[in-house]
């Protein structure tokens, strides 16, 4: 028995470090929290069917990828095939800030709604590349969990950060050494 749970606690130390930023994710990609926690948990129960040693080196990837392709999965069943565009998953309340200050927290809030309106306007695989690299992956990951090229992510990654950074609203929180560029035609 102690066997057993000795061989789980990795899937159980996957949970705790990766249930919260996979469901985040998920949330985004779908708009709906219960279809969300439906892929999360889809995630994890596939990866108790994995050996250790096959999936520990590349957990959080693998994780992602999953949980992704499941989410998906429930977008055809629904013949939404397009709703990575859909505004629900541009309307999901920002991430808590456990912050003290209610106005750091207030003024986190307003930003995060700001770029999150920015984001909708992006092409779907840049605000999922965008997303995944803010969830701190790197591009060789967001390449393994959307199923890119690492130069194609790379690609997707600067054309949208680009197409951000030249927004008024962007360009009026970037410091005074982009307000040269702004000024000019």
């Amino acid at each position: 028995m102690a066997a057993s749970s000795e061989a789980h606690g990795w899937v159980l130390e996957a949970v705790d470090r990766f249930e919260q930023p996979l469901t985040r994710y998920a949330r985004r990609l779908l708009g709906d929290v219960d279809l969300a926690a439906d892929a999360v948990q889809h995630a994890f129960v596939t990866l108790c069917g994995q050996s250790r040693a096959r999936v520990e080196a590349h957990v959080a990837p693998w994780l992602f990828r999953v949980c992704r392709n499941r989410a998906l999965d429930h977008l055809r069943r629904a013949g939404r095939e397009t709703s990575l565009d859909d505004e629900a998953g541009a309307a999901a309340p920002p991430p808590v800030d456990r912050r003290p200050d209610p106005s750091s927290v207030a003024e986190a809030h307003d930003l995060a709604a700001r770029l999150r309106l920015l984001l909708k306007d992006l092409p779907s695989a840049q605000r999922e590349t965008i997303d995944l690299w803010c969830e701190g992956f790197s591009y060789r990951e967001i390449a393994e969990i959307s199923g890119r090229t690492e130069g194609h992510v790379r690609v997707l990654a600067h054309r949208g950060l680009a197409a951000l950074r030249s927004h008024p609203l962007v360009r009026d929180l970037l410091p005074d050494s982009t307000a040269a560029t702004k000024a000019l035609p």
